[in-house]
């Protein structure tokens, strides 16, 4: 920001109360920098994070929540997680896994054959393992706010003793998953699962919670320059596979006929329809979605995959599809949400983001992590809960987000210019 840019929005906000210019912006920091405290004193010697066997899985969105963080205006502050960002994608690296094509085996190319590289994952999830890893890979090496990534993508990896990774660089590793990907979407021999995708290569089935792990997959790695991602046939293929698992209510099933119709599954729906360019009722379906979405806003978590607020995992992808779609500043398209209790940042209005952050600056716990809810616990949930806080750019679109770095910034600023001194509340 230019010097006269800054005066002038300083000036502008001398006329706002001291104690509403950052309250609500030092509660969040506080929450994230007590996340990410939490999450550093809980990593493994070997640089994951214990997660019942799916380590991989919660050591990439950790990483990510790093990574985030870092590239904000205050960083981490006083911390330095260098060494935890080090250890955690090293770790990760060493997890990759080839994944051989078939000639002419996958219906819409790799005709040659070839290879592509994924994460191991047990009880075969590699989708879900890959679809994180990816987001985190890529945003290690390629920082949208603005400056220098923490890694170089064409840097050469080396030292992880994985000779899949080693002697690639970084863009080469990320395309190869997304080539992974591409490789075994569903094809149309699997009737109504064609277009989507499972758990693993050759899965031939497809589910609307697993599918949208590639298509954020391909939205943060085509962020990273040299990555190349697909399009026709690909993005064809998953409209028809959309407009299979939508109803006429608007709600999106977990995989045709199930009977699983939730939040997380709509906030799937609307990833991948705007990445698609369409598909569901009608052909576009995206305005159906976001009306059965606002009507099940206020339901909490209940069984496994139910319930909005307090689920972590529906938080997380109802948030990537928002967040991509609209930024979070504004009305934005939910309106049914719940009573604000907490002072928002002057200029901010009451939307879907500000709801989600006050549920979570509410409910963290007091050695920083958030309990989430059934399979989505500890390092996990914490890691998506900081980077909802953090307003972390999802879509690659340049949103102006009200970050909360930016604003106590700005806030502490003010009360240079003003000579008065306040610590924030943690």
């Amino acid at each position: 920001m230019r010097p006269l840019v800054l005066i002038l929005v300083c000036i502008g906000l001398l006329s706002l109360p001291l104690g509403a210019t950052a309250s609500t912006s030092a509660e969040k920091q506080a929450a994230i920098d007590a996340g990410l405290a939490y999450l550093a004193s809980t990593q493994q010697a070997n640089g994951s994070w214990a997660y019942g066997g799916y380590e991989p899985a919660a050591t990439a969105a950790a990483l990510q929540a790093f990574v985030d963080q870092k590239y904000k205006p205050l960083g981490w502050g006083a911390a330095d997680y260098s060494g935890v960002v080090a250890n955690a994608s090293k770790y990760l690296l060493q997890d990759a896994v080839l994944l051989p094509f078939a000639a002419g085996g996958n219906w819409w190319g790799f005709g040659a054959g070839g290879t592509g590289i994924q994460m191991a994952a047990a009880n075969n999830e590699n989708t879900y393992t890959t679809g994180l890893t990816i987001p985190a890979l890529s945003r290690l090496v390629n920082n949208p706010y603005g400056g220098s990534p923490i890694y170089n993508p064409t840097a050469v990896i080396g030292g992880t003793g994985n000779a899949v990774v080693d002697g690639k660089t970084y863009t080469q590793v990320i395309q190869g998953m997304v080539d992974a990907f591409t490789y075994y979407q569903s094809g149309p021999a699997t009737g109504n699962r064609y277009g989507g995708w499972r758990y693993f290569a050759g899965n031939n089935d497809s589910d609307m919670s697993t599918t949208q792990w590639p298509v954020i997959s391909y939205i943060f790695a085509k962020q990273v320059p040299g990555v190349s991602i697909p399009d026709g046939t690909v993005k064809g293929a998953l409209q028809t596979y959309l407009t299979t698992v939508q109803y006429a209510s608007g709600g999106v099933d977990y995989s045709p006929g199930a009977g699983i119709v939730n939040a997380t599954h709509a906030g799937g729906f609307l990833l991948a329809n705007n990445f698609a360019g369409g598909g569901g009722l009608g052909g576009d379906g995206k305005a159906q979605a976001l009306a059965w979405l606002n009507g099940d806003w206020l339901t909490g978590p209940s069984g496994i995959w139910w319930g909005n607020e307090g689920h972590p995992y529906a938080m997380w992808a109802n948030y990537k599809a928002l967040e991509t779609l609209y930024g979070t500043t504004g009305a934005g398209p939910i309106s049914n949400l719940h009573p604000q209790t907490t002072s928002l940042d002057p200029g901010a209005t009451w939307n879907w983001w500000e709801d989600y952050c006050q549920s979570l600056v509410l409910s963290q716990n007091g050695n920083g992590s958030w309990t989430g809810y059934s399979y989505w616990y500890g390092p996990m949930a914490t890691a998506w809960d900081i980077n909802i806080l953090n307003a972390t750019q999802t879509g690659g679109d340049n949103h102006v987000v009200p970050e909360p770095a930016t604003m106590i910034l700005l806030g502490s600023g003010l009360l240079v210019l003003w000579g008065a001194r306040k610590k924030f509340r943690k």
